[in-house]
C-alpha cells in the first residue's frame, strides 16, 4: 500500500510541475505577443530578447539545480555566477543596441526588462516547487 501512494505522490508532483511549466510557458508567450503587438517595429529585437533572456534562465535553473543537488556549499557561489553570466550577457548582447543612439528610452529599456523579469519569476517559482 506505502509503494502505491508513494508512486501516486511522485505522479502528482511531477504534474503539478508539469502545470507550472505550462503556465509559465503560457504567460512567456502571452507576454511576447503582447509585447509584439505594442511594439511591432522591434519585433525581430523582440524575439531575440525573449529568446536570450528565455535561454538565460534555463541555463541559471540548470546550474542551481546541478548546486542544490551536488554543490550545496557552493550553492551562494553558483547563484552569483547565473547573476554574473546575466550582466554579461546584457553589457555584451543588449546595453549597445539601446546606447546606439546615444538615448535608453522607457520602450527599449522594457524590450530588455520585462522578458528578464519573466525569466527570473520562472526561474524562482521552479526552484521553490521543485525544491520545497
Amino acid at each position: 500500500m506505502d509503494d502505491i501512494q508513494a508512486e501516486q505522490n511522485f505522479l502528482g508532483l511531477k504534474m503539478k510541475r508539469i502545470l507550472y511549466i505550462l503556465l509559465l510557458l503560457i504567460v512567456f508567450l502571452g507576454a511576447f505577443e503582447l509585447h509584439i503587438i505594442f511594439l511591432p517595429q522591434a519585433k525581430e529585437f523582440l524575439v531575440k530578447s525573449y529568446f536570450i533572456n528565455a535561454l538565460m534562465a534555463l541555463i541559471a535553473l540548470a546550474l542551481l539545480t546541478y548546486g542544490i543537488k551536488n554543490k550545496k556549499s557552493n550553492l551562494a557561489l553558483i547563484y552569483i555566477l547565473t547573476i554574473a553570466l546575466k550582466l554579461i550577457v546584457y553589457f555584451f548582447f543588449f546595453y549597445p543596441q539601446f546606447k546606439s543612439d546615444g538615448v535608453i528610452i522607457r520602450k527599449e529599456f522594457f524590450t530588455f526588462f520585462i522578458p528578464y523579469s519573466l525569466g527570473l519569476l520562472a526561474e524562482i517559482t521552479l526552484l521553490v516547487n521543485r525544491f520545497k
